[in-house]
């Protein structure tokens, strides 16, 4: 550390020009390598004041989360650029997951069974229950792959885990039932419809659906969050029904999320176009673009929407980019299936990150205490109090 206090007026000068965006090429280099040259122990005890707080915090959090796990990686000038704005960075180094992984989980997750530590819980998995228009239930987490039902108005087959339904053999055209399919807390489910359409369903969600689609439209309602893959025909437009709102598609792929304890309801287009619509007002959407309504049918339009974090659920990841801790607490209460209580205010702060959705909650924890937060897990209960 010597060395860095010979130079900490040439330093302290070099992090303030990057901070403000003011530092040229050749001296970001040099304050880069400097930074990387140093232990994680050196940088850990870079002044605050050297500095903004928010970057020195991202800078100490990197370093300690590096020195937990016990693995070095380079911070390059480009890392250090794409994060300047986070006041924390949660970064989860797990095994081959690295610090952004773009490379999708094949789909949908499955459990893999871990040994789980006594004050631990383990990640969601593959699961549902089916109620059928009669209603009878069938709990799909334990059903094997093959024909689930076969009657009147449903040909059921699960297969690899995807559950999928197509007209049976017997079915008349004017037979038709709607079923519901519902993933609780800590499960997630992939639908395969009688028209070819696909849906993933996120935790705490469902689908309301018919047998067939045998009229002008083919219309759905669901509840939490969902990502479809519409099925084209032009002949039918394809309705999805969430929260008194619609969202109107020939074929297409978006993710809507519309859990009712989440400040707005979002829908995320990727490919094709959609029209969402409440009330008198309609929207209509381009890839990359997002539309959310906030309580009182305030609806706002995203014209660069952030896709990746809005989807990574589906392909195995959870992705927040600047989430203050609430919204990161939900996406946990929902996965885990546990109950979050804070103790005192907590102090406002931005988490930017990419957590596989296989990581046990301990890991998640260590990160929040790497964090400078307080985050005591009780197993048993199924609670995680957190403390400023």
């Amino acid at each position: 550390m010597a060395a860095a206090n010979n130079s900490n007026d040439r330093y302290a000068i070099l992090a303030e020009k990057w901070l403000n965006g003011t530092i040229t090429p050749g001296e970001e280099q040099e304050y880069a390598d400097w930074y990387n040259s140093l232990s994680a122990d050196d940088k850990v005890e870079v002044p605050f004041e050297w500095a903004a707080d928010r970057e020195e915090h991202r800078k100490k959090l990197l370093a300690l989360i590096m020195e937990k796990r016990g693995r070095i990686v380079p911070l390059r000038t480009k890392v250090l650029r794409g994060v300047a704005a986070a006041a924390a960075i949660l970064i989860v180094v797990l095994g081959a997951y690295k610090l952004v992984q773009n490379k999708p989980v094949p789909n949908p997750v499955a459990a893999t069974p871990v040994k789980t530590p006594v004050n631990d819980i383990q990640p969601g998995s593959n699961g549902a229950m089916l109620t059928l228009a009669n209603g009878n239930v069938i709990v799909l987490d334990t059903a094997k792959n093959g024909r689930l039902l076969n009657d009147a108005g449903n040909n059921v087959m699960k297969i690899n885990g995807t559950i999928s339904f197509a007209h049976a053999a017997n079915w008349a055209p004017g037979t038709i039932g709607y079923n519901t399919l519902s993933t609780p807390r800590a499960r997630q489910q992939q639908l395969i419809l009688s028209d070819g359409t696909v849906i993933w369903m996120n935790a705490e969600s469902s689908v309301k659906f018919p047998t067939a689609f045998n009229g002008r439209t083919r219309e759905i309602d669901v509840t939490g969050e969902v990502y479809c893959e519409v099925a084209k025909d032009a002949s039918k437009p394809f309705i999805v029904h969430v929260n008194d709102a619609a969202v109107q598609v020939l074929g297409t792929h978006f993710n809507i999320m519309a859990y009712t304890n989440e400040p707005s309801l979002q829908t995320t287009l990727l490919e094709g176009s959609v029209k969402f619509i409440k009330g008198r007002n309609e929207l209509l959407l381009k890839p990359g673009q997002q539309s959310q309504l906030f309580p009182g049918d305030r609806l706002k339009f995203i014209p660069d929407a952030d896709t990746e974090s809005a989807t990574a659920w589906k392909n195995g990841r959870q992705v927040f980019n600047g989430a203050d801790i609430e919204t990161l607490m939900r996406s946990l209460e929902r996965w885990y299936d546990i109950t979050v209580e804070y103790k005192g205010p907590m102090p406002h702060r931005t988490f930017t990150g990419d957590i596989p959705r296989t990581a046990n909650l301990s890991e998640i924890v260590t990160l929040l205490e790497v964090n400078k937060i307080k985050a005591t897990l009780n197993a048993a209960n199924k609670r995680l109090v957190l403390e400023p």
